[in-house]
């Protein structure tokens, strides 16, 4: 007991030795190069005694009174390597072997079993971690764009926002299609769901992010990407998108030892672009200031300005108008309007972490703060503090004991509102006019503090900054407490207890005085969320003779408790105070409390022979409480075959590792709680007493899990002495018994039934291909991954084609049977069947047609190229990502250009000017009609805007809308000029001008990094220091959408992609890291 005492407090404590000194000289080279290795580790081990060899891979170490012992060589990339020395040794040369010519490199796979790469039977690929540390992002999700194949990150548009990960595309209709995360042991969903149907949807307002975006990067050692249910399926049902496997950093093992490491990071943010704006035309309509008498000062006879809702007016000349305070001022462009509201903000991040370890045990101790504000003055205020402890003990030789614990604290103080919320100032700035200063919107309030409205019934972005409000803590705990024992050599059981709770308090305040609520508002929350896991797996391992078997039998339980307390008043008694008392009416109260669990029974055999062939077995059956009793158990099996074809060719230069695979998996999906049974749901308060009503949606007691059956082939190779490695695959996968909400009729008492239906395919292939293009003084790799996936919607429910996943306007995103997930429909013109021709109505305005294609929003493929460079101490890394194909819908665009306010609106103006308030000419003169049916003799002149390719519509003998046509049968085309306002407005309706392409080439992040040399940091207390130049987002190498429009925009994290409205303007960040080690 007593030596259990000790061993804990050597973990905590150093010791120093004072002796004499005894010197022992080597080098560090590249087994394969011979090049010198700089800045790798030389330490004696169990002792806190090393160094790091120079650049030229040299070192002397000091080892004291030591005349014999062990060094533990070290460098990132390379195997850890143990050299014995000896009271006659004096110089050493030590050769050091790369990780990827270690064809056994071990790799973490389904519940943390380590296993030899080479023996896989399906796809994983493992992300390098350090240098999206050192380009560091306050939300490490977004960090993952272009780190492996077939994994598409959408990126939040606010610091701590929500992030979309998606691994080999959509399977689930109503699900969240995001994979588990597994942070040491403990499970942890995305936590977003679906982000809702509507873009004015005001519960998805604000996006509160994620707990997973909060983690801190520096606590991170590794992650492993299991893709698809192949690699995933012994997590059961939780894990049918695929598997993300963090692994916390352990203490240092190094006896007596104690490591400190220390990074920081300072980075500002900016806008990259914004929107091309027009400054050649100002308030009003048609190309006059004034359109009506009462737009006239009658005192001045000047035009009031503020009167206009949109900038169709005339160019600015220096006219004299009555401005927005009622003074006579001179009709101009402010360039500068929308910048003004505009700063370049901050994020300092500042981790600091103690281990200690010796053969006995470790532990790491480390405290993470990070500070950080948005672009936009006073919104997205963060500050978050992290906290994690790791601790590793072995109670025995054969009894090991660990524990996880990592905890967040996060504040934020405005976070931005979204989309189409009239609280979104981003949102407001689409109205204003070029016209309009930064000072015109000031005072933003009158006298008795309500809204001064400053374009027809929109908020004033002022009024957004400073008299709406909103902020929430929250709390993330997440633990991790596991027992193993060796029971005999090979045979092993372990145990864990673990668990996840996020607690977040939450408030969104409205003052008394809105344009839009000028009652006020206020909604506070309370959320409760808990993850709770008890599991125990019996392992068994043995290698005999030819073979080698890994298995393992398992149990696990997993518990889910949700709580949700929301309290509302909808009418303030006085201003500026946020408290639930203050209100004349009754709050509405309203509780929502959720269970499920999963039992679930599991187990796995893998069996190698002759370290050639491979065979994989597993199966899991999960009971889910959220199905009825008769199909609340689902069993799932999966099975896969590997061959190392390379064993059977003689060793060559050309190819030095070969290996060829294929499985099969199945994997259940449960649904949420609530959906088998009907229950009475809140409806209101009525005099303070609440009243219930029964659910409008049809629930069924015959519900069964989702099935996803996928098959994978791959090819892994190590070509020209591991200078290339090639990993490829091609998948195919289907999910059937899809769980959906279909509508009904009214007169059924239910607005919709949920059902089993449907069918959702995935095929695709992925590639991932590393190469060493210089490998001595001088380095050079680069890392290409590319994929492509193709999501279909095979069926639906019979009579339905199609499922709503989100909308805006006459805007929708569909799963639609026959179609690539994700179709977008909405208005269109109207053409013409023979010829395409557009149809025109009389008054040279389109005639459109509704619910028409308009494109798909997925991606043709996505990929990335990184490449890094290193020469002595210096380092580049830069990564490339990219995406082709799929389509996006600007509702931004369709409303600055129907509000005049953007360059798109422009054309024909000068044309309609000289015509319509210059010439005076009427309609008939502009479609070339004089008096008394004359020809018009200025026909050539354009007049305004037209439509191309137009002729004007007539219906047929069956009462279906066609092109005029000559006595020959010959279309008549027409050129018919309309008002540039006109074309503007039409937008709302064609909305075949806002699909743009939207792919895109960003220059997503790059490094630039200096390790100072350890003979130059002589007798300071550093071992080793680091400094970087970093960058995200810095460039959008291509793209086709408008400038200020980003192709990542989304309204939503959830399944309705392919809709942007609202979306803030992109940014890029630059900063300084330091690093260092004492």
């Amino acid at each position: 007991m007593k030596k259990k005492k000790w061993s804990l407090l050597l973990l905590l404590f150093p010791f120093i030795v004072f002796s004499q000194s005894r010197i022992i000289k080597g080098k560090v080279t590249d087994a394969k190069t011979g090049e010198a290795i700089p800045v790798a580790s030389i330490i004696l081990k169990q002792t806190k005694i090393g160094i790091y060899t120079d650049f030229d891979g040299n070192f002397e170490l000091d080892v004291k009174t030591n005349q014999s012992g062990v060094l533990v060589i070290s460098y990132l990339g390379y195997q850890t390597k143990e050299i014995s020395f000896t009271e006659k040794t004096l110089d050493l040369n030590i050769t050091l072997e790369t990780v990827s010519e270690q064809l056994d490199e071990i790799v973490i796979t389904a519940l943390g079993v380590k296993r030899e790469q080479k023996s896989l039977t399906y796809s994983t690929q493992k992300i390098e971690t350090d240098d999206f540390k050192e380009a560091q992002t306050s939300n490490f999700l977004n960090a993952l764009s272009g780190k492996a194949a077939g994994v598409q990150i959408v990126n939040s548009s606010t610091p701590t926002g929500s992030t979309r990960v998606v691994i080999r595309g959509l399977t689930s209709i109503s699900g969240d299609n995001q994979p588990l995360y597994i942070i040491d042991g403990v499970a942890l969903d995305s936590g977003q769901g679906d982000g809702g149907v509507s873009v004015w949807n005001e519960g998805n307002d604000v996006d509160y992010g994620s707990p997973l975006s909060n983690i801190n990067p520096e606590d991170i050692e590794s992650i492993q990407i299991l893709k698809g249910a192949n690699a995933a399926a012994l997590y059961g049902s939780r894990a049918s998108n695929g598997v993300v496997l963090i692994t916390t950093k352990k203490g240092v093992t190094d006896d007596s030892k104690v490591t400190i490491n220390v990074n920081s990071n300072y980075s500002i943010i900016s806008n990259r672009e914004y929107p091309d704006y027009q400054y050649a035309y100002g308030s009003g309509a048609s190309g006059k200031i004034a359109i009506n008498a009462g737009s006239i000062d009658p005192v001045t006879g000047l035009p009031f300005i503020a009167f206009q809702t949109r900038a169709y007016g005339m160019p600015f000349l220096g006219q004299q108008v009555v401005g927005y305070n009622g003074e006579p001022t001179t009709y101009k462009a402010y360039t500068n309007n929308v910048k003004e509201l505009y700063r370049v903000g901050s994020v300092s991040t500042n981790t600091i972490a103690v281990s200690r370890g010796n053969d006995m045990g470790s532990v790491r101790f480390s405290f993470n703060n990070t500070i950080g504000d948005h672009v936009m003055s006073g919104m997205e205020k963060q500050l978050r503090n992290n906290f994690s402890l790791r601790i590793s003990q072995n109670l025995s030789k054969k009894v090991k004991t660990n524990m996880t614990v990592l905890y967040t604290n996060l504040k934020v103080e405005n976070r931005m509102y979204q989309n189409g919320s009239e609280r979104n100032p981003a949102n407001n700035y689409m109205y204003m006019r070029p016209d309009m200063s930064q000072e015109n919107l000031l005072p933003y309030k009158d006298l008795n503090n309500n809204a001064i409205v400053f374009n027809g019934p929109f908020t004033n972005p002022y009024w957004n900054l400073y008299e709406n409000s909103n902020g929430d803590e929250s709390n993330n705990l997440v633990a991790n407490v596991s027992v193993s024992w060796d029971i005999l050599k090979g045979l092993s059981l372990s145990t864990k207890i673990n668990g996840a709770i996020n607690n977040r308090q939450d408030f969104q305040f409205n003052n008394k005085g809105a344009a839009f609520d000028p009652d006020g508002l206020l909604i506070k929350t309370n959320s409760n969320r808990q993850n709770w896991n008890y599991e125990a797996i019996l392992n068994y391992n043995k290698k005999f003779r030819d073979f080698s078997i890994v298995s393992l039998a398992g149990v696990n339980r997993f518990d889910l408790r949700f709580s949700n307390q929301i309290n509302q008043v909808n009418s303030l008694a006085v201003r500026d105070v946020i408290s639930l008392f203050n209100t004349e009416d009754i709050p509405i109260i309203r509780d929502v409390a959720d269970n499920k669990r999963i039992n679930s029974v599991f187990g796995s055999l893998s069996v190698g022979y002759k370290d050639t062939y491979y065979l994989d077995v597993t199966a899991r059956n999960d009971w889910s409480s959220a199905l009825p009793s008769g199909n609340n158990s689902y069993f799932y099996p999966s099975v896969g075959g590997s061959v190392l074809f390379s064993d059977f060719i003689p060793k060559n230069k050309l190819l030095n590792f070969g290996k060829i695979r294929a499985s099969y998996a199945q994997v259940g999906n449960d649904t949420r709680s609530f959906r088998v049974l009907n229950t009475y749901e809140f409806g209101g308060n009525y005099n303070g007493i609440p009243w219930f009503l029964i659910q409008t949606q049809k629930n069924n007691e015959n519900l069964k899990p989702e099935l996803t059956s996928s098959a994978e082939f791959g090819l892994e190779t190590k070509l020209f002495n591991n200078k290339v490695s090639l990993n490829m695959s091609y998948y195919q996968s289907t999910t059937n018994n899809q769980i959906i909400p279909v509508q009904v009729t009214p007169t059924s008492g239910f607005s919709s039934n949920i059902i089993n239906a449907g069918e959702i395919s995935n095929k695709g292939w992925e590639i991932f291909t590393s190469i060493k293009l210089f490998d001595k003084k001088f380095k050079w790799n680069t890392d290409i991954n590319w994929s492509k996936n193709r999501s279909n919607v095979v069926s639906l429910v019979n009579g339905v084609d199609r499922f709503l996943l989100r909308n805006w306007f006459n805007v929708g995103v569909y799963a639609e049977v026959g179609q690539p997930f994700g179709t977008i429909r909405g208005n269109a013109p109207a053409k013409d069947p023979e010829s395409g021709a557009t149809l025109l109505s009389p008054n040279g305005r389109i005639m459109w047609e509704t619910d028409q294609y308009l494109g798909n929003a997925q991606a043709d493929w996505i990929g990335s190229i990184r490449n890094s460079f290193s020469y002595k101490g210096f380092s580049l890394n830069f990564l490339i990502d990219i995406k082709m194909g799929g389509d996006l819908y600007s509702g931004t665009m369709s409303k600055v250009v129907n509000h005049g306010i953007h360059s798109e609106s422009i054309a024909g103006r000068e044309d309609w000017l000289l015509s319509s308030v210059i010439l005076g000419e009427n309609n008939n003169e502009r479609r070339g009609i004089g008096l008394f049916g004359n020809p018009y003799i200025d026909t050539e002149r354009a007049k305004g805007r037209a439509y191309e390719n137009a002729a004007l519509g007539v219906q047929d003998a069956n009462g279906n809308w066609i092109a005029q046509r000559d006595a020959n049968g010959d279309v008549i085309y027409q050129t018919i000029w309309i008002d540039p306002m006109q074309y503007g407005f039409d937008g709302l309706q064609d909305q075949t001008r806002w699909i743009y392409d939207a792919s895109y080439v960003k220059l997503r992040e790059v490094v630039f990094a200096y390790t100072i040399p350890p003979k130059r940091l002589g007798k300071t207390p550093f071992k080793s220091m680091k400094i970087a130049l970093v960058g995200r987002d810095l460039w959008t190498i291509y793209r086709n959408t408008p400038q200020g429009i980003d192709p990542e925009s989304n309204t939503t994290s959830g399944n309705g992609q392919g809709i942007e409205y609202g979306a803030f303007l992109p940014t890029r960040t630059v900063g300084l890291n330091l690093k260092f080690d004492f």
